[in-house]
């Protein structure tokens, strides 16, 4: 068979689909991925080819500003910030509409495999060529997009003689039961994590006599507060009887100033890499840092910003995998209280690696496979 992979220029779009295309590869399948020219290194690096389908993107500009360049006011609910990402999303495909409609036509695959947010160019362009397509969601919680989709890109459908976006032949939701109510009749698959390959950093190996501590608040800008809060945050955190390893872009490492000296500012870290030498984890709530984290079955304190997976994060938190801190009511004070309760109480451990084993119980992306070409013989 021959699988084009649709996705979007960001990490948490592309990075979950990376193991079902591997799976694919490996079965004998050939996958091109389509997506915008500056996204090329990234996909390289997980050793597929690509073809672009437009210039570069920068996914800050479709999501920031409207079709003239207009920038637009950030959203005040979690309901808002679905129709803005949407409309976000359906700017986006007008901008790759035309080349992935091109390409399925030129390369003529036998399957279109899209994420489950800018799959509305998969959508179109194999509707408009025959061809069927596949939705793989991106993880738990997605925003609900698909009304702002369809208003944004009236004009493209009404081109290509449609009134809505087509339905997809399959929907493969890989979000754990534990984490949210199944998708109704979608195929269930394992989360399998993707982190760009490197050098594995020699703190990671290292034996440890006390627990280590990794903290992320987003790889390119640190979330709930920007770096200052996030360096308050690391000073409270440096008085725990624990290592800390703070993750962030590397260009903010110098901007953080002295810290304590139980504290790694480690730069940018591919998390498939490191959280196999960390014993719990902070972070912002991004679907993929979480269901990354579980998959390593490692306790968590979650700062959830708005627009992340909220409905798994308090389910999470109720079973007693994680604790959550709303961002309003973040302060070094609560951090550190939380913190110390995660790493005193193995009840938070036990908690993690339960909903790790449920994961692994789920079909691989190999298992997968044979689903796919099914789909395709029909």
């Amino acid at each position: 068979m021959k699988i084009l992979v649709n996705t979007g220029p960001a990490h948490p779009l592309y990075f979950p689909v990376v193991g079902l295309a591997w799976a694919l590869r490996a079965a004998g399948h050939e996958v091109l991925v389509a997506a915008p020219e500056n996204w090329d290194a990234v996909v390289r690096g997980s050793g597929l080819p690509m073809a672009a389908v437009s210039g570069s993107i920068e996914m800050r500009d479709v999501m920031g500003k409207d079709r003239a360049g207009n920038p637009l006011k950030f959203p005040e609910s979690h309901d808002q910030m679905g129709g803005m990402t949407g409309a976000g999303f359906a700017r986006l495909a007008e901008k790759t509409l035309d080349g992935t409609v091109d390409l399925v036509a030129s390369w003529k695959p036998d399957l279109v495999v899209a994420e489950s947010y800018s799959f509305a160019t998969a959508a179109i362009a194999a509707k408009v060529n025959g061809v069927p397509w596949v939705k793989h969601t991106v993880g738990p919680g997605d925003l609900p997009i698909v009304s702002a989709l369809n208003a944004e890109l009236a004009p493209e459908l009404a081109r290509f003689g449609l009134d809505r976006l087509p339905e997809a032949d399959l929907v493969i939701d890989n979000t754990p039961p534990l984490l949210g109510d199944s998708i109704a009749g979608a195929q269930p698959m394992r989360y399998v994590p993707y982190g760009e390959p490197g050098l594995l950093p020699e703190w990671v190996l290292r034996p440890r006599t006390k627990p280590r501590l990794l903290v992320t608040l987003g790889s390119v800008q640190p979330q709930a507060g920007g770096l200052p809060v996030l360096v308050q945050l690391l000073k409270a955190l440096g008085t725990l009887e624990a290592e800390l390893v703070v993750a962030v872009a590397d260009f903010l490492v110098p901007q953080m100033g002295q810290l304590p000296d139980s504290v790694v500012a480690a730069g940018w870290q591919s998390l498939t890499s490191v959280l196999s030498g960390c014993d719990a984890v902070v972070h912002h709530g991004g679907p993929g840092t979480m269901m990354t984290c579980l998959t390593h079955g490692l306790p968590q304190v979650v700062i959830p910003g708005m627009g992340k997976p909220l409905s798994a994060i308090g389910r999470l938190a109720e079973f007693g995998a994680i604790r959550r801190i709303e961002p309003r009511d973040l302060t070094p004070e609560l951090l550190l209280e939380s913190t110390g309760a995660l790493l005193a109480d193995e009840s938070y451990g036990e908690r993690a690696r339960e909903v790790r084993d449920q994961i692994a119980q789920l079909p691989s992306p190999a298992d997968l496979v044979p689903v796919l070409e099914k789909l395709v013989a029909k």
